[in-house]
């Protein structure tokens, strides 16, 4: 499974004309390319829609997002960002998928739980609390 990749600009385009529509339907496409991908369980976009339920959807793509897509362990941090600044969110979830669409080695490193210490760059296990090369301890917010 490749991620399709996207102009970034042209989804804020198609936001302001569909009046914010497509951003929905660019999370529903995005979620759907995260859950085959990675074998994620996003729930359906049905929840976006529905108060209150939408906070929990937008929270499981962040952990899907950050776990999978990124490597990182920082899902309330960035969870509270994609909410409070959600305009933001788009640039930097499609970035990301973009540079997994033109990297499909990294894409297969993501599907195989491999990640990269953001202190020294090296390989670790994906379920790593300390990098065993530098000895980075990585904090969990939740």
């Amino acid at each position: 499974m490749t991620f399709e990749k996207r102009s970034i600009g042209m989804i804020y385009v198609y936001c302001i004309i569909t009046l914010g529509i497509y951003f929905i339907y660019w999370e529903i496409k995005t979620k759907n390319e995260m859950n085959k991908a990675f074998n994620a369980n996003i729930p359906t976009g049905w929840l976006l829609i529905i108060p209150i339920a939408n906070i929990y959807w937008l929270y499981k793509y962040t952990e899907c997002f950050v776990t999978k897509v990124k490597g990182d362990d920082d899902t309330a941090l960035w969870f509270i960002l994609f909410w409070l600044v959600g305009i933001i969110m788009p640039w930097i979830v499609q970035t990301e998928l973009n540079n997994l669409a033109d990297n499909p080695q990294l894409l297969q490193n993501r599907q195989h739980g491999a990640r990269y210490c953001p202190n020294c760059g090296k390989k670790i296990p994906f379920d790593a609390e300390i990098c065993p090369y530098c000895a980075k301890k990585f904090e969990t917010y939740l």
